[in-house]
């Protein structure tokens, strides 16, 4: 197909599209999706990729490669930026900005489901009914993490079927402090979740009455004269504490935000989210995209936003950006109650 034509079928399709939002897939002569896109009015959006004009290489590209279109149309603009994300990451096109995988990085779950609730790491988000925290870019601050949580909050290690497995005797992990043996029967489920609560709160970014348990815990081993306890304690809370670093970030102030961060060289991207809870930041994730060359900055920070940010649990009611995305009306509608700010 010449590149400022397009056949007689597709110019009736284009001609026949309803003026209301939804998302359109361009194919190919294979039939394969090669793009898809979202659009508050979707016939206008879809011709003007032949209209005259000024367009860049990327869109003259795909433009010679487009032979036929699908579409669905939503109930709004909010609808249409959800499906185009769902269907972007099904279909990988070939003209979308990527969001590189991140498989390779860990989460911490909670898996809530469970009468016993376990904290453990996974590179996977198919554990029915837990609760994701992450994914951390710096596992290192992943495990001194998991390390103060299991060192803090005696959460069983084992993977046993609680309550419907039960063991004769209690594991190690009893006899040193470090579980309170519901394996046996010896800690009720109310007691436990009352503890995962505590633990849930803990990862949430509240480390105030945390830092109070350790300064107690570390007096008391330094009665009993138990040093190695102590310092170890010592260093729990040297790292607790570096946390209260105040955000290098003016707008934050006090209370909770995500700042996001953004920056672009040649055809990659990388968006940066700074966690902030209670004025302190609390970590620091970053993503990378591919393909971005000719794809405005607005169009890429949005498709960050949607495909990357929208997902995380958890989020700060206050979302802190370097500029406004491309769909922000829509992106805050499906963020509500969190609102966008520049």
């Amino acid at each position: 197909m010449n590149c400022n034509s397009m056949t007689d079928e597709l110019q009736r399709k284009l001609d026949n599209l309803p003026d209301i939002p939804g998302v359109y897939l361009w194919k190919d002569r294979q039939g394969t999706v090669i793009y898809v896109g979202q659009a508050k009015r979707l016939r206008p959006r879809t011709k003007s990729y032949f209209a005259p004009g000024d367009h860049s290489p990327k869109d003259l590209l795909l433009r010679e490669h487009i032979a036929d279109i699908d579409t669905i149309v939503v109930e709004s603009e909010a609808e249409s930026l959800l499906l185009e994300n769902n269907l972007i990451k099904e279909y990988q096109p070939r003209f979308n900005v990527r969001l590189k995988d991140d498989k390779s990085y860990p989460s911490i779950a909670v898996t809530l489901a469970d009468p016993f609730p376990r904290v453990l790491v996974t590179r996977r988000r198919d554990i029915r009914g837990a609760r994701y925290f992450g994914p951390y870019t710096d596992v290192g601050t992943l495990r001194r993490t998991l390390g103060l949580v299991r060192r803090l909050f005696q959460v069983r290690s084992c993977s046993d079927d609680l309550p419907r497995q039960r063991r004769d005797r209690p594991c190690l992990d009893y006899y040193i402090g470090k579980c309170r043996a519901p394996c046996v029967g010896w800690q009720e489920v109310a007691a436990y979740r009352a503890m995962i609560d505590e633990v849930l709160y803990f990862l949430k970014g509240h480390t105030t009455d945390v830092r109070s348990h350790v300064r107690r815990l570390m007096a008391e081993a330094s009665e009993r004269l138990d040093y190695e306890r102590a310092a170890a304690l010592r260093d729990t809370l040297t790292w607790l504490e570096q946390l209260e670093s105040p955000a290098a970030v003016e707008t934050i102030g006090t209370g909770a935000a995500d700042v996001v961060g953004y920056a672009r060289d040649g055809n990659d991207a990388v968006g940066v989210i700074l966690r902030v809870r209670e004025g302190k930041v609390l970590s620091r994730d970053h993503r990378f995209l591919e393909n971005v060359a000719d794809t405005n900055d607005a169009d890429v920070l949005s498709a960050f936003m949607t495909r990357y940010y929208l997902p995380v649990e958890d989020r700060a009611r206050r979302v802190i950006l370097p500029f406004l995305p491309a769909g922000s009306t829509a992106l805050e509608q499906l963020l509500d109650p969190a609102r966008l700010l520049v």
